[in-house]
Formats: C-alpha cells, structure tokens, sequence
C-alpha cells in the first residue's frame, strides 16, 4: 500500500510493507523474582544502555549508564519508595523498553513484561529527502516537522501496519535551512533537527 501525502513544498509517502532491516543485536531484559521489596533483573548485550526508574509523574527516582557488557545483573531496592506505580526503563540507542512496578505499603511488584516496547526513529538524509522509519511499533505514531521560528509544515498521526511506519519528506531548502522531526508515542517524544545548508 503507497499513498502520497501533498503540503505545498512538502511530499510525504507512507509506505508500509513486512520486511525489517537487519540489526545488531539489542538488549534484553530479564525479570527476576522481588525478595523484600527489592527488585532483580538482568540485562543482557548491555551496550550503551541507560537504566532509570520513575515515579507515574515522571520525576526521576534513580538513573545509571551500562557502557559495555555481556550480561550484568541488578538489583534495586524500593523499601523507601511510597505507596504507587513506578517504572523501571531501559533505553539503548534503538529502544526503549518501560516495565510496570507497584508498591503497595510492604509489597513490590514488578511486572515480568514490559509495558511499552518502542524502535526510536532511525533517520537517513540525502541532500533534502529526509527517510524516517520506525519498526516494532504499535497503533499510531504522530510526526510534526516544523522550523525554528515553530511554522508548522506537517503535523499528523501515521497509523502502522505490520509494525512498520516509513516516511519520505522532501524537505524544501528554499523555505527554511532548518527543519525540527518531532516524533511522538505513547508519551515519549523524539526530536531530530535537520539542516539542509
């Protein structure tokens, strides 16, 4: 299925189909058992992965950065947490992945599958064609491009079929010599700037 999308200087295709581009293996996590209110976990190929744990507004419980490693084991104590919902992230380069925790009073959960799985935007430019791609994703992915001075040149929610969302921008260098990718899912936001001069 192709469509092309026309807004002024900008064309936009979407085309979806089932084959992925190969890639170097990515983390993994693996979810151990809780044993008073700690949390046990092991992340496998943790290359350049960043561990972070948040509360359900967003505020930053604890972060660190794996630089390099096969396989390491952790461990996170949640006995001074408060009563709620938490999440545990790992993001790599490519990914992110968000598992649930629940403290309720004396009991921790963490839950065994991730709650949100999600490919980052990967992004290749020639000259003023901009290709975005995205795989593993699910539902709906909203894309805006707009410029410094925040014009708005394309703003709308890209629905993906068989995981695969991939977009061409033929960016015009007439307009602006710098336009801003914002893509947004499930409450993350991605940002790319793109200089055309």
């Amino acid at each position: 299925m192709k469509s092309i999308l026309k807004f002024g200087f900008l064309v936009a295709s979407i085309f979806v189909s089932t084959s992925a581009m190969a890639k170097d293996k990515d983390f993994s996590v693996s979810i151990g058992e809780v044993s008073q209110k700690t949390l046990h976990f092991e992340v496998s190929n943790a290359k350049n992965v960043s561990l972070y744990v948040y509360n359900s507004d967003k505020g930053e419980i604890y972060s660190e950065k794996i630089i390099n490693s096969d396989s390491i084991e952790k461990s996170y104590n949640m006995s001074e947490m408060a009563s709620g919902t938490y999440f545990l992230v790992a993001e790599s380069d490519a990914k992110i992945e968000k598992y649930k925790i629940v403290v309720d009073g004396d009991q921790v959960s963490l839950e065994k599958s991730p709650v949100s799985t999600l490919s980052k935007p990967e992004y290749t430019i020639n000259k003023n064609l901009v290709k975005l791609k995205m795989t593993n994703v699910i539902g709906d992915v909203k894309v805006s491009i707009f410029d410094t001075a925040n014009n708005t040149y394309y703003s709308k929610n890209n629905v993906a079929k068989d995981g695969l969302i991939d977009l061409t921008f033929d960016l015009n260098p007439a307009n602006p010599e710098t336009y801003i990718i914002n893509v947004e899912k499930d409450g993350d936001s991605f940002s790319r700037m793109i200089s055309l001069k």
